[in-house]
């Protein structure tokens, strides 16, 4: 069961991960759908409320007011004339404005016109537009369906000052009372009266007219090169909030339900594509680990068909186990040859007709000389000691070692030939190590191969010097010497033991054997050991 929690906590980490990247991305896809259906309705109510706008602005400026700059001159005597607006317009006042404007119509729509008119004409005259004006506001926003309508001024004396204004609701202000308006906050009241070309100007705000999101539209009314008012209506998108707020919960409860099924799905094809494939490449492994068969998880690996990365990590694993297989085998066949090899240099070494020339002269000596034969027997035991150990020896020995067991040997040797066996020594260098009895088939092939089979015999000479960059040991005889080209035959040497010599003196010291022969003069055996780096090193230093 722990296995199996273990197995799903890489399905549990995946779906962890999984989750929030989701949830933000139906975040920021939502928020991006918000904001471009918000921008998109704002934009198409922009070009509806242009075109109201400049409706409204021709049926009161242009039409009521007949143009700006009387409109200008209206605007100044209704703040000359407050308490007179909202009173009623009576009879006789009305047949009294009537039977002037007949009389007096040239000029009517002047300025020096109206600046003429009789005191009681012109307060009737101001009346009749002030609510006239009121009266056409409210139907173009009943035609519209304006949620909020507005007259203002906009010069820096009248900034915020309510004309004329119309609400849905029934709020709107008076005639005289203001909107405290911050420029800053309403760029585009700013742009309007900082300039005079007449365009409508939009922004958004939510403190005017009052608090709510408002979508606002300005017309501004130039007279005398400058701003002095605007009409205004204003949309209110609170509605049209509430709408896209309940679609984007909506939308959420959609991409939440979409994740959810998005994930599931992904974590099937997970688990069948990656999770089990790797449990079932786990539970191969441990088997592998303990009963080390090649072949059964080789068909473990081969039952995973997914061509991804997992189908390569088991033809690896496969591969892998095949190579170990391999290696396993190849490690015994070479440790098995290694140690023929050390049986054949022991055997190779302890020869039993060395042994009985050996012990013959040995038991001759106890006759003649029971002194020598005495070292001859401590010699030929050491020697035997000697070639015994190598068995076991699986480390480089120091030069000195296969000096003494090499001295042994020719101290039998030389009890052997007698004259014909003339040994030399010329040591000058001891400070390095070696495998055991790897000198000896040289000095051996020496003896038997070079003076031994020269009429009169002749001279071993054994030496070590040491050279900038290795340890070389010497053996040379002036024996028969042979041919190094001369192809191999089976004359009775030990060629198998050279080679296997060879191998040893590579593998544990990296070390080469030069030989070099000519017929009739001699032989030369160079063993060159290379310095370890680090001796090497000191050897310069010093």
């Amino acid at each position: 069961m722990k296995k199996k929690n273990k197995n799903r906590k890489l399905l549990f980490q995946v779906g962890l991960v999984m989750l929030p990247v989701f949830m933000i991305l139906i975040a920021l896809v939502s928020w991006v759908m918000y904001t471009t259906t918000v921008n998109g309705m704002l934009e198409t109510q922009r070009g509806n409320m242009k075109n109201m706008l400049e409706d409204t602005y021709d049926s009161i400026v242009e039409t009521s007011l007949t143009g700006s700059e009387t409109a200008d001159w209206f605007i100044e005597q209704w703040k000359s004339n407050p308490d007179i607006l909202q009173q009623e317009i009576t009879e006789e006042e009305t047949k009294k404005y009537i039977e002037y404007i007949k009389e007096n119509k040239d000029g009517i729509n002047s300025i020096k016109y109206l600046e003429q008119l009789p005191q009681d004409i012109k307060r009737c005259f101001i009346k009749v537009k002030y609510q006239t004006v009121q009266q056409l506001l409210k139907v173009e926003a009943d035609k519209h369906s304006y949620q909020s309508a507005f007259f203002i001024g906009l010069t820096d004396s009248d900034m915020g000052l309510v004309l004329c204004e119309y609400k849905e609701d029934g709020s709107e202000k008076q005639f005289g009372e203001r909107y405290e308006i911050d420029k800053s906050e309403h760029p585009a009241i700013e742009k309007l009266q900082s300039g005079n070309d007449g365009k409508i100007e939009f922004e958004m705000s939510q403190d005017f007219p009052d608090k709510a999101n408002y979508y606002l539209a300005f017309k501004p009314i130039v007279a005398g090169g400058k701003t002095i008012a605007a009409i205004g209506i204003a949309y209110n998108w609170d509605d049209l909030k509430k709408t896209l707020g309940s679609s984007l919960i909506m939308a959420y409860l959609l991409g939440i339900g979409g994740i959810v099924v998005a994930i599931v799905v992904i974590l099937i094809i997970f688990y069948r594509r990656a999770v089990r494939p790797v449990t079932r490449i786990q539970k191969a492994l441990v088997r592998y680990t303990e009963d080390k068969d090649s072949a059964k998880i080789v068909s473990d690996m081969l039952g995973i068909s997914e061509r991804n990365e997992i189908g390569y990590l088991a033809d690896v694993i496969s591969d892998m186990s095949l190579e170990i297989d391999r290696y396993t085998k190849e490690n015994l066949r070479v440790q098995k040859d290694l140690y023929d090899a050390k049986v054949q240099i022991m055997v190779s070494q302890i020869r039993p007709h060395f042994m009985y020339n050996a012990l013959t002269s040995i038991a001759m000596m106890c006759e003649l000389d029971p002194m020598t034969a005495k070292k001859a027997t401590i010699a030929f035991a050491d020697y035997l000691r000697g070639n015994m150990d190598s068995l076991k020896q699986t480390r480089p020995v120091p030069f000195e070692t296969e000096l003494e067991h090499l001295k042994n040997y020719l101290y039998i040797e030389k009890l052997r030939f007698d004259y014909l066996l003339n040994i030399e020594y010329d040591i000058q260098a001891t400070g390095f190590e070696l495998p055991l009895l790897s000198i000896q088939p040289l000095v051996e092939n020496a003896v038997k191969h070079g003076v031994g089979m020269k009429k009169g015999g002749g001279t071993v000479k054994i030496s070590s010097v040491e050279t900038d960059s290795a340890f070389e040991v010497i053996v040379s005889d002036d024996g028969v010497g042979f041919d190094v080209n001369a192809p191999k035959k089976d004359d009775g040497r030990s060629h198998v033991g050279m080679e296997n010599t060879k191998r040893r003196l590579k593998e544990m010291c990296k070390a080469d054997i030069v030989i070099t022969s000519e017929v009739g003069k001699g032989t030369t055996a160079r063993v060159i050991i290379p310095k370890k780096e680090g001796k090497a090193n000191e050897d310069t230093v010093s």
